[in-house]
């Protein structure tokens, strides 16, 4: 038999429709076996007529009572069997239902550190495809391996008293059926479990290359990618016909398994009524019971091959439960009291990537005051990025401490770490959806005064002026019918509309103009801007110059931090920064 621990865990829910299910699939059995003996009974009474010498009409007669019988009980059986399976769905629908709400729990625990180091392809089949290959399991599989324990066991007893020896050989023949899928129950697991990995494989290269379809026509790498896709979608193909071949196998086997146990239960019992031992109809009526010992097995070979694909999927669904989020909220955490606007602060921090040879911060301090605008620049892999994370508490430190108002963030709630700040991210993701609704996802409670003054602030209504509908204008998946510029306004804006004391912008404005870029950093350090503590990092400098301190990263060590004007001033880091970039702009300008 199939049994998984982790589907177990949620089919408690459903256990009420589970267990009407399974009542019904035995309603529908021993309906089938009243059948059964009616028939039997309806050729008894038309034997025993003709041997009487009763005449046509007399032996109809006698016959209309099982018939009409077993034609009532052939509906009910018909009926029946309609309500189980209105009973499977709901119980497999209500399992799926419990299964994708904890997977989206589960994945929103994980963090923004684990969504950047997983394929979203993957966990997309597994949210989606995944949780779909288990309705033949819950709703049917499970319900039917009670039926075909009790129905079998049952029908063979009720043989034994009627001929042991046909009741001996037809519990032979169910007998060889689980041993036949036992023997090919590894067999078949490790098919399925090639085959679940290659879909979901094909299912993550699908939703990239999806994603990257303008990169991919830009560069005119549309044949390659489409050979990679036809690679996998090859070895897709030769995992699902190897694990259907294996199917197969075990189907002929316990096939014929059945169909001779059928048979062979049927010719003794001929015999056995030739020699007197049996009466003829009694022929029949083993005939009948073999046929429906056998069923319930025949109906859990049909959602047997189902089921594997279930527990494949199954088994990455486990995987994703028993990933550990990358940072864990602690049993007694508890939420603090903190300032409007905190302060923070990275006491000889020191983390390294799982797989690094090197970290990608080492024993970084800084002091971010309440209300400042702090700006963390330095060449690209200096670890900027990761200082970023680490201060939103995306990621933990290997060592050292990063506290708000004296507060180690790991001894904060993370709902309450997550209200107190709002990232802005170069690369913005923005949700099938209005401007407007985009805009108003961060605080659903804000009246339209308060997503305006947002909207103004990040230069949102220049660009609605400019679009068919406004702020109501559709963004499209992923914002993609706003230029990257465009998004950025609207994340922008998102951000201010939030009103979170603490602001980190990460290359926030990488994509907009010198003016508009201009104009949104004033409006940064405009009215409220003493409200928030902000932290600002950037490669181009003229967006960090109004900043009241200055934090120059490079391999992972704080080499400089100050006033920018004093910075400039002393010779360093950022002054040869400044250098370098007013010299490539006066370049700039002599080609022109």
């Amino acid at each position: 038999m199939l049994i998984n621990r982790t589907v177990l865990r949620f089919v408690t829910s459903a256990r009420g429709h589970l267990a009407l299910t399974v009542l019904l699939g035995l309603a529908a059995s021993a309906a089938a076996v009243g059948t059964a003996f009616a028939l039997a009974e309806v050729v008894a009474r038309v034997l025993s007529a003709s041997a009487a010498g009763s005449d046509a009409g007399r032996e109809l007669g006698d016959a209309l009572a099982p018939l009409a019988v077993a034609a009532a009980l052939t509906l009910t059986r018909a009926g029946l069997l309609w309500w189980r399976d209105q009973c499977a769905v709901r119980a497999a629908i209500d399992v799926k239902h419990r299964v994708r709400a904890r997977l989206v729990r589960h994945l929103f625990a994980l963090g923004p550190a684990h969504a950047r180091r997983t394929r979203s392809g993957g966990v997309q089949a597994t949210l989606v495809d995944g949780v779909e290959h288990l309705q033949a399991y819950v709703g049917f599989y499970l319900p039917q391996v009670v039926v075909s324990l009790v129905v079998p066991a049952t029908l063979v007893g009720i043989l034994a008293t009627r001929d042991v020896a046909v009741a001996v050989l037809v519990a032979v023949g169910v007998l060889s059926v689980p041993i036949a899928q036992r023997l090919w129950k590894r067999l078949l697991g490790e098919r399925a479990d090639v085959h679940w990995k290659a879909f979901e494989s094909y299912a993550a290269r699908i939703a990239d290359t999806l994603a990257g379809i303008v990169t991919l026509i830009s560069l005119g790498a549309t044949r390659r990618a489409g050979q990679r896709l036809a690679e996998q979608a090859e070895q897709l193909r030769a995992a699902t016909s190897a694990n259907l071949r294996a199917s197969l196998g075990v189907y002929i086997v316990t096939a014929t398994a059945m169909s001779a146990g059928t048979a062979g239960a049927t010719v003794l019992a001929a015999v056995h009524a030739a020699q007197g031992s049996l009466r003829p109809s009694d022929v029949l009526l083993v005939l009948f019971l073999a046929a429906e010992c056998f069923r319930p097995l025949q109906d859990l070979q049909t959602y047997w091959h189902e089921g594997f694909y279930g527990l494949s999927a199954a088994r990455g669904i486990a995987q994703l439960l028993d990933t550990p989020p990358v940072v864990a909220e602690r049993p007694d955490a508890a939420p603090a009291s903190l300032r409007t606007p905190p302060a923070l602060s990275v006491d000889d921090v020191t983390y390294r990537y799982p797989g690094a040879t090197q970290p990608a911060l080492r024993e970084v301090s800084l002091q971010i005051p309440a209300g400042s605008t702090v700006a963390v620049v330095g060449p690209s892999g200096a670890g900027k990025s990761t200082l970023v994370q680490l201060l939103l508490r995306d990621l933990d430190p290997d060592s050292g401490t990063v506290a708000i108002d004296g507060h180690d963030l790991r001894d904060l709630p993370l709902n309450q770490l997550r209200r107190t700040t709002a990232l802005v991210a170069q690369d913005v993701v923005l949700l099938d959806g209005s401007v407007w609704d985009n805009i108003r996802l961060a605080a659903p409670d804000a009246d339209d005064a308060q997503i305006m003054a947002a909207v103004r602030a990040a230069r949102v209504d220049e660009l609605a002026d400019s679009l068919p509908n406004g702020l109501d204008t559709p963004v499209g998946e992923r914002g993609g019918t706003l230029s990257g510029g465009q998004r950025q306004r609207v994340a922008l804006a998102r951000a201010l509309v939030a009103r979170a004391p603490v602001l980190v912008l990460d290359e926030a404005t990488s994509a907009l103009d010198a003016e508009n870029e201009a104009l949104v950093t004033e409006a940064l350090h405009g009215p409220g801007a003493d409200a928030r503590t902000t932290i600002v990092v950037a490669h181009r400098l003229s967006t960090v110059a109004r900043s009241d301190l200055i934090v120059v990263l490079d391999a992972g060590r704080v080499v400089e931090a100050g006033p920018p004007a004093e910075l400039a001033r002393m010779g360093g880091a950022w002054a040869r920064m400044l250098q370098i970039q007013r010299a490539s702009l006066q370049t700039a300008g002599a080609v022109r």
